[in-house]
């Protein structure tokens, strides 16, 4: 998560209270300052060999030469792992299994030597260790866990949107934005005018409803084939040497099936829509190429 990616994040976010971050979190100087700054909590899983620091308590009356100390000493996180046996427990679901996830609670310096993080240390049956950060210290082990397996809920649905229909395939850019070889790293919208910040609104707003209207189209997609899984085999084009034993088709299946039969549906619709228009040039075009591959 870069800081410039972070900040249009924060700046352009409606209220809000815990953000469960994916991958892991890995410059610890940039990342929370951000989040407590906009009054935010962050939830994600940092590197395995991170360090923290324990609580610094000077002793009353006793200074060396130089600037006074304010860290503890450093902690190895990995080295704090314990054997399964000394470990608590919780049950939570992962990838569709129930799985037993043994923890660890600490409570540690990360970032300042003013705020306190809650490290949990989780050990799966399998011997994969993860170490889960929370910036909010009142959170139990077991509540960060299950937050953190949420993101596991929704992966599929990720991949299905991003390969399947393209679902994230918008470009944030913008004509009013200076000329770079890369997205900038120090990008700070607070040095920008308001008819810049205007812009950039609509293209979120665009950006956010490009992202929705797949999201929509996979629910349709899901309740079609939950719905009436036989109608859509009937109507699906291609042939399956075995079909899957629970009966369902997946949202490729009806999509396919929704193509072979746009013809029909097309014919039934309002022919002053919008979208008739915007498909049958589409589908001119297709055939245009297939046409001129076929040619000699």
């Amino acid at each position: 998560m870069s800081f410039a990616v972070a900040s249009i994040i924060f700046f352009f976010s409606q209220p809000a209270k815990f953000i469960v971050a994916t991958g892991q979190v890995n410059c610890r100087l940039i990342v929370l300052q951000p989040f407590r700054e906009y009054g935010l909590h962050l939830i994600s899983r940092v590197r395995i060999s991170s360090v923290a620091y324990a609580p610094f308590s000077s002793v009353p009356g006793k200074h060396g030469a130089g600037r006074p100390r304010i860290w503890g000493n450093a902690v190895k996180l990995r080295e704090l792992f314990a054997p399964l046996a000394y470990c608590e427990t919780v049950s939570v679901n992962l990838y569709g299994k129930q799985e037993n996830v043994y923890y660890q609670c600490f409570c540690l310096h990360w970032d300042s030597p003013n705020e306190l993080v809650l490290f949990v240390l989780s050990q799966l049956p399998n011997g994969k260790q993860l170490i889960l950060l929370s910036s909010d210290i009142t959170l139990t082990g077991q509540q960060v866990i299950e937050a953190y397996c949420w993101r596991f809920k929704i992966e599929v649905t990720f991949r299905t949107l991003i390969h399947l229909l393209g679902g994230f395939c918008y470009r944030f850019w913008l004509k009013t934005m200076p000329k770079a070889s890369r997205w900038q790293k120090n990008l700070n919208l607070a040095q920008h005018s308001q008819q810049f910040h205007e812009q950039v609104n609509i293209k979120i707003e665009a950006f956010e409803r490009f992202v929705n209207l797949n999201a929509i189209a996979i629910g349709l997609l899901q309740i079609l084939a939950l719905e009436l899984p036989q109608q859509v085999w009937h109507h699906f084009p291609l042939w399956f040497r075995t079909l899957p034993k629970h009966g369902y088709p997946s949202e490729q299946i009806v999509r396919l099936s929704l193509q072979s039969q746009r013809d029909f549906v097309l014919s039934k619709s309002n022919p002053c829509l919008l979208l008739n228009k915007l498909l049958a040039i589409k589908f001119q075009k297709l055939q245009s190429i297939d046409q001129q591959a076929l040619d000699p």
